[in-house]
């Protein structure tokens, strides 16, 4: 026993060696860059405070919901804080439903797209988040929807094995845990000392140009300048409306979006050790690939491999350049950005930005090149 213990003791150590080698290798290729130092050193466009998302994996409702209150404001309309889990609640009860009509092959988890706000506000409507909070907790600050997510996926389970595949029971069920974790949204709501209905206030007060806005991604196993799916597993709908891209035009035409006073939503990966153990800066270092070698070809393998994936959606407010070093200020719903000194904010570096956010979304007017060729 003695000899085992000695052995998981040493291979601990050594796993944590090797994490505070990478952490010093990294922070010191950090330390050696032009860079900012708070989120002070930026001039971000308008946007709601940050809010952080807690235990809930629903950062594509905060990022979304964050650029479209920006979008409201870009465009001289009032901005309001959106409810962060009206899509929520909505989206789950479209999943059971595809989840039923495929005979239980479609994806129901707690991830979802940009698409997963949009869509939902076109069928379902919006409302602030004074009308409805869904707060699991009541009173509480928290977002834990733990045991939402487990029923969730058990019911799914019962409902497959026993191939109940009747949509109005599906939904019903569905509803009903909803109910418990989120509390029902309601019908009519006072917003300004005015009455609502979700449809009346997505028509009258949310009322940006909805068909003006794209999805712009960058990858070789489509088509250029063409029309794509984004084959990622929370893309439970197989959209394809995402507009396909060279890396270039990708990434110059976002930083040009930025620069000219419009913000984005951006797809991305979070899982490389700078955004993991820095928490302040989100970097690929040269050890591990020089920017000048961030190619198509290179974004492509790490995304074949598994290495990029969809992890988390954020929401770029401003970009600025150090000493020719372009740096990209993100509001970041995810605990690890609450974690470091800029609370709810990421400094994401241009070599993080060409490896690792998979897709955009911005107002057409941003990126005008694009626009051009979107037929």
């Amino acid at each position: 026993m003695r000899r085992f213990l000695s052995g998981v003791l040493c291979f601990c150590f050594s796993e944590f060696g090797i994490s505070q080698t990478l952490e010093h290798k990294l922070n010191t290729f950090i330390e050696s860059l032009p860079r900012p130092q708070s989120a002070g050193d930026f001039k971000p466009v308008f946007h709601l405070p940050p809010l952080n998302q807690d235990t809930s994996l629903i950062c594509w409702s905060f990022s979304t919901s964050s650029f479209i209150e920006s979008e409201m404001e870009r465009l001289k309309m009032k901005p309001v804080r959106l409810s962060l889990t009206f899509p929520v609640y909505n989206v789950f009860l479209e999943k059971a439903r595809r989840f039923v009509a495929t005979r239980g092959t479609s994806r129901v988890a707690p991830g979802d797209l940009f698409t997963g706000v949009l869509d939902i506000l076109k069928m379902y409507g919006a409302i602030p988040a004074s009308g409805y909070g869904g707060k699991e907790t009541g009173n509480s600050e928290t977002y834990n929807h733990n045991a939402l997510y487990r029923e969730v996926d058990q019911l799914m389970k019962r409902l497959k094995a026993d191939s109940r595949w009747n949509e109005a029971n599906a939904l019903d069920e569905t509803r009903k845990i909803l109910d418990r974790h989120l509390g029902r949204p309601p019908e009519q709501f006072i917003y300004n000392g005015k009455s609502y209905t979700p449809k009346s206030f997505f028509n009258d007060v949310v009322r940006l140009p909805w068909n003006e806005y794209v999805m712009v991604t960058s990858f070789q196993y489509a088509p250029f300048y063409s029309h794509a799916e984004l084959k990622v597993p929370d893309n439970w709908k197989h959209d394809a409306t995402y507009f396909n891209v060279p890396l270039d035009v990708f990434f110059s035409s976002m930083k040009f979006a930025v620069l000219k006073g419009f913000s984005l939503a951006i797809d991305a990966d979070i899982s490389e050790p700078s955004y993991v153990l820095n928490k302040k800066y989100a970097v690929i270092p040269d050890f591990d690939i020089p920017l000048s070698s961030i190619t198509q070809e290179a974004r492509e393998f790490r995304f074949d491999n598994g290495a990029t994936t969809d992890d988390h959606l954020l929401h770029i407010v401003d970009c600025r350049n150090f000493d020719g070093q372009d740096w990209f200020l993100v509001k970041d719903s995810w605990r690890t950005a609450w974690e470091g000194s800029n609370k709810g904010y990421f400094f994401f570096h241009e070599s993080y930005v060409k490896l690792k956010v998979l897709a955009y979304l911005v107002h057409r007017d941003g990126i005008p090149i694009i626009r051009e060729k979107i037929q």
